[in-house]
């Protein structure tokens, strides 16, 4: 079995990576996957006459720093599956959703794993939900671990 297991590095992500061993086949060939925003480009982000609105040096500086935060999610995480896992740090334009059902597909997943902080409904639907997009969207099973539950 293929698994892709989506995760940010937060509690819910740690939890639904953990929590998703009990319920998958052994032997499962896990992928761990973090999406962090590619560099952005200064100039496609031009504040008219004025120029860009971000330097280089800020640009390369802002994906240094998510790319620090990302190794530390894809540690974390794999210390909560505490296993042999393929880890893969993706750096995209656009939404994280999107990405995640596109690395799905790529891989031939054969079920993705992603965790649910528990939004309310008025949250979920001001501020979007990558679960939410990746259930309504993904060519697999989405296994979605709620982690509302402890608290």
């Amino acid at each position: 079995m293929n698994v892709l297991i989506a995760t940010d590095g937060s509690e819910p992500a740690l939890d639904a990576a953990h929590r998703s061993l009990t319920l998958l086949r052994d032997g499962a060939r896990i992928s761990l996957v973090m999406v962090i925003p590619d560099k952005e480009d200064p100039m496609a982000t031009a504040g008219g006459f004025e120029g860009p609105v971000i330097t280089e040096e800020e640009a390369e500086a802002a994906f240094a720093a998510a790319n620090l935060r990302g190794q530390a999610a894809l540690e974390a995480t794999r210390a909560a599956v505490d296993g042999d896992v393929d880890v893969r740090l993706i750096p995209v334009d656009g939404a994280t959703g999107a990405a995640i059902v596109e690395i799905a597909a790529e891989m031939s997943a054969e079920v993705i794993v992603i965790g649910a902080s528990g939004k309310g409904f008025f949250r979920r639907l001001l501020s979007g939900s990558v679960s939410d997009y990746v259930v309504h969207h993904a060519n697999c099973p989405v296994l979605v671990v709620r982690h509302d539950h402890l608290t």
